[in-house]
């Protein structure tokens, strides 16, 4: 390989592989089938918006952001588009100045930015007053708008969203942000709810992940990426698409680095560390606050078994679930006391927080830290490839990987790990 091609390859490599933005293009826009169905439906019915929800790292933004090269390929380019990015202390005229900034109108001879038709101080009627200026319809898209704390734009967005439909203005807000529901996005507005599609964002199924990983070897002229390569690092991203390209353009990079052309399964093991160690730096940062510890004994294994517990849709586990993965890694039977302390730990601030405890049960703060932890552990030696399953590439749940339980091998355990009675964290 020389220079010439090794750089070209990287350039692929970038180009296919974006962990760090959006996808905006259709040709490398991936899966979410049923969602982009849902969102276009509502687009074609005046009166009706969507609020897109999920969890952070689902694809919520991607989704958004190729709505436009959608409805272009479908044959349909007479929408204006707008987008917005919410940013703390944001309120609700800063929100519409900056989404009406984009759009032009013209009286046939002069012409001007909307925002400069909106008052100070606006209120949804005059929001209203402004689309209705509009001569083609629009689509308006409110990003991160999580991040919007004042409770009061909720309910003024709110109210934008009833007045619009009321008045059949051709217009869609499609709203979205981290959240487990559209209440606790946008709050509890009954008189909104004929006028919201509602559009949940689940991790993606591992068909879906593939053809993430498909699509952008697609682009990688020259490379060849293993099979088995293929299939495990779509295990290892546990349904986000963040880490499907993550995890991908690092294993293609150590390739091209190692001047080869095959992606191999050692090429995936380089790209686990480099992302754990460089990558995911705030993950790594909260992750060692968690783990964190005088002897720094037990810690890096429960949190690791928590990670590999079955769960439920929600992401909720029962300390009962711990028990086998944490013998799984560290090959000795656990009673669930001799780990609870280290539950209540990571529920506390003085950890981070990093567990979220809800009466018997828990769940990660962060969903995003749980796949980190894993990965993590792979890294650190805790646990080995072979040891996780294999979901099936026709699987069409999101993937939750969990440990194999085998007979305690002395190779597999690692040698930090004394008898349990030791760890004071455990002690009453």
């Amino acid at each position: 390989m020389d220079d010439k091609e090794y750089y070209q390859h990287l350039s692929d490599i970038g180009q296919a592989f974006t962990p760090g933005a959006p996808i905006n293009s259709r040709d490398l826009f991936a899966g979410r089938t049923d969602q982009i169905k849902r969102v276009i439906n509502t687009i074609f019915r005046r009166g009706q918006h969507v609020v897109l929800f999920g969890e952070r790292g689902v694809g919520k933004t991607s989704l958004a952001r190729t709505l436009f090269d959608i409805l272009v390929f479908s044959g349909m380019s007479n929408y204006h588009i707008a987008r917005v990015n919410c940013s703390d202390g944001m309120d609700f005229e800063a929100i519409w100045r900056s989404a009406f900034k984009e759009f032009v109108i013209s009286d046939g001879e002069d012409s001007a930015t909307l925002d400069e038709q909106l008052p100070q101080y606006p209120n949804p009627e005059n929001i209203r007053q402004c689309l209705q200026m509009m001569n083609a319809p629009a689509i308006v898209i409110i990003d991160e708008f999580d991040r919007v704390e004042d409770t009061e734009v909720e309910r003024l967005m709110a109210d934008t969203i009833k007045t619009l439909s009321d008045n059949s203005i051709d217009v869609t807000l499609i709203i979205v942000g981290v959240a487990n529901s559209v209440d606790q996005l946008i709050g509890e507005h009954p008189s909104t709810d004929r006028a919201i599609v509602q559009t949940n964002m689940p991790r993606m199924s591992k068909p879906e992940l593939l053809e993430i990983v498909d699509k952008g070897m697609h682009r990688c002229e020259g490379l060849v990426m293993m099979p088995d390569v293929r299939t495990r690092l779509a295990d290892f991203a546990h349904g986000l698409p963040t880490y499907t390209h993550l995890l991908a353009r690092e294993s293609a990079t150590a390739a091209v680095e190692a001047h080869r052309t095959i992606i191999t399964m050692d090429d995936l093991k380089t790209a686990i560390k480099e992302a754990v160690d460089s990558q995911l730096s705030s993950n790594l940062t909260a992750y060692n606050k968690a783990v964190a510890t005088a002897k720094g004994l037990y810690f890096k294994p429960v949190l690791l078994a928590c990670a590999l517990a079955e769960k439920d849709e929600k992401g909720f586990f029962f300390a009962n679930a711990v028990k086998t993965p944490l013998q799984a890694v560290t090959g000795e039977a656990w009673d669930i006391p001799a780990f609870a302390k280290h539950l209540k730990a990571f529920s506390e601030e003085g950890r981070g927080t990093i567990l979220q405890r809800d009466g018997r049960r828990y769940r990660f703060e962060k969903p995003i830290m749980e796949p980190y932890v894993i990965l993590r552990g792979l890294a650190d030696g805790l646990i080995s490839e072979t040891q996780l399953t294999h979901r099936s590439e026709f699987a069409n749940e999101p993937v939750q990987l969990s440990l194999q339980l085998r007979p305690a091998d002395p190779d597999l355990i690692s040698p930090l790990l004394p008898p349990h009675e030791d760890d004071p964290s455990s002690s009453s």
